[in-house]
């Protein structure tokens, strides 16, 4: 099975200047790396992976990365989930996709800025998953990179317990489900539109808490 990139079909409508900031296209000429400090080490890393047509889906939960590369040529569309970052790691899985080495810094740094790229024909997004501690009553953030390329989408998270796309894993499980029947960039967009829906159930959350500390007011 061949399929298209064509992220531009659904990445256009989070184009979103407040989260993304500006969409840059460019050619990257050199890498300095000591510009922005890195993430400590993991100390466990977990990798998930989907690999699915709309007849067929395999899922497999892995403990090395290197057990993901076998999919890279696959015909179907794979998704790779990476959590728990870790240097070696994270390159071994860019190289072995061709992933450029400036990207693979933003994957490694911290307090990023959201950002959007499209490099050597893959389309890298950067941003943060928000979260509501309703025990501390305070909004934590973690930051994801994900990577969209031919037939592949590979994501980067930091913490193995928590994310938004259960909904998603849920659709994928269902034969006849949109996400079976559509591509890699299809698979992309829906991941930030989870990402993008999870900012607003926050901000509805931080305003119940406001209007409650009007109340004691």
């Amino acid at each position: 099975m061949s399929v298209k990139l064509n992220p531009e079909k659904y990445l256009r409508y989070l184009y979103l200047p407040a989260l993304f900031g500006t969409e840059r296209t460019k050619e990257i000429l050199s890498v300095n790396p000591t510009i922005i400090p890195q993430r400590a080490e993991a100390q466990e890393v977990v990798v998930c992976v989907y690999n699915y047509d709309a007849e067929h889906i395999e899922e497999k939960r892995l403990s090395c990365v290197q057990d993901a590369f076998k999919y890279k040529d696959s015909e179907r569309i794979t998704w790779i989930n990476v959590d728990g970052l870790r240097k070696a790691d994270v390159e071994a899985m860019s190289n072995q996709f061709g992933i450029h080495p400036l990207l693979i810094e933003d994957i490694l740094s911290i307090n990023q800025r959201p950002k959007m790229d499209e490099v050597e024909g893959v389309l890298f997004c950067l941003l943060n998953m928000l979260y509501y501690n309703d025990e501390k009553q305070t909004v934590e953030q973690e930051q994801i990179s994900i990577v969209l390329g031919k037939n592949f989408v590979l994501s980067f998270q930091e913490d193995a317990n928590r994310d938004v796309f259960n909904p998603l894993r849920d659709r994928l499980k269902m034969a006849n489900s949109k996400a079976r029947q559509r591509t890699a960039d299809y698979l992309c967009y829906t991941m930030l539109d989870l990402i993008v829906d999870n900012y607003y159930i926050v901000m509805e959350k931080l305003g119940e808490r406001i209007e409650s500390l009007e109340e004691e007011v």
